[in-house]
């Protein structure tokens, strides 16, 4: 039986020699190898979040009090400018409401201000200062499946080395090589992804979605469950859109599709685009554009990459 061990496996074999074979029962047995292996190292990974429970929870909400924060600021600014314009006279809870939004902004802002809970009947603005838990088990597992996220991040070099292990044993020499050349920009794209739907595009879409509402009616309130389900499909959702130039030069170094056929169905792509926008954000304009402007300019990206390459371009498959 031939064992997978070294992820270079077969180096000195030329690339026309045949690769070591396995049977179906060596492959599940080494299958199962690496899955347990991987299993261990996001157990231990589990097991080192869990005592930062606060800490990663205060990761987690972040995008939600960036966008409270950009709330908090406009609602200032609009109660100082009707106090200058005399809109508040003998308005005594509003010149209240102002008095303390002015006199703790900094320390809120911060994070030092003890009552945060209690935010709203302190500065009257509408929007909570805090998610909510709508059971009793909603905490607890929300920050299961954060823990577990986290776990698969810090356990990610042994998950992928471990996977890659496993396939690389069946690639010749030079589809390692190709691999190898791409799969650095993979990861830093799809980190520029979900960073881009963590600082930018989840903030400004539940502005967009809290601006919608009339307080004096309907009132802001995100539950911890809703709020990482929206946090996760937009950065799981940015982190595939980032790969925009990759698809664009695999397809091209395939032989699947020219330089001169992107350029020339540029309309047509841009249409998916925004439907591929449409199904994947929450149902409001913001959303669909912080998704569809990234991938139109990583379009622009593609585009002169294919370009730099389109003298090495492969042959068309033939159509029999």
């Amino acid at each position: 039986m031939v064992q997978l061990d070294d992820p270079m496996i077969g180096e000195a074999l030329d690339d026309g020699a045949p690769l070591p074979r396995m049977s179906f029962g060596d492959h599940l047995d080494e299958l199962r190898k690496r899955v347990i292996r991987s299993l261990i190292a996001i157990v231990v990974a589990v097991c080192a979040v869990f005592p930062f429970k606060t800490q990663v929870q205060g990761i987690v909400i972040e995008p939600y009090r960036t966008q409270w924060r950009i709330g908090f600021t406009e609602y200032v600014t609009n109660l100082q400018a009707e106090k200058d314009s005399g809109a508040l006279e003998g308005d005594e809870l509003g010149l209240k409401y102002l008095e303390f939004c002015v006199t703790e902004k900094d320390k809120i802002f911060e994070g030092g201000f003890r009552w945060s809970y209690s935010m709203k009947q302190h500065t009257g603005y509408p929007v909570p200062y805090n998610l909510y838990a709508t059971g009793g088990l909603e905490d607890f597992l929300s920050f299961m499946w954060v823990a577990f996220t986290f776990a698969l991040i810090l356990a990610s070099p042994v998950v992928i080395w471990q996977i890659w292990s496993f396939i690389a044993a069946g690639l010749y020499k030079h589809e390692r090589k190709v691999f190898l050349r791409y799969f650095p920009f993979m990861i830093l794209l799809v980190a520029a992804g979900v960073g881009f739907g963590y600082r930018f595009a989840l903030p400004y879409s539940l502005g967009f979605l809290i601006g919608m509402m009339d307080p004096t009616m309907v009132g802001a309130l995100f539950s911890v469950s809703q709020f990482l389900s929206l946090l996760f499909m937009t950065t799981a959702a940015m982190g595939v859109v980032f790969q925009v130039p990759l698809v664009m030069l695999a397809l091209q170094k395939v032989g699947l599709v020219r330089h001169k056929a992107f350029i020339k169905h540029w309309r047509m792509t841009i249409l998916i685009m925004f439907m591929v926008s449409a199904i994947f954000t929450p149902p409001e304009p913001v959303s669909m554009l912080m998704m569809s402007t990234p991938m139109m300019l990583l379009y622009g990206l593609g585009l002169v990459l294919t370009g730099m390459g389109q003298k090495n371009e492969a042959p068309l498959p033939e159509v029999k």
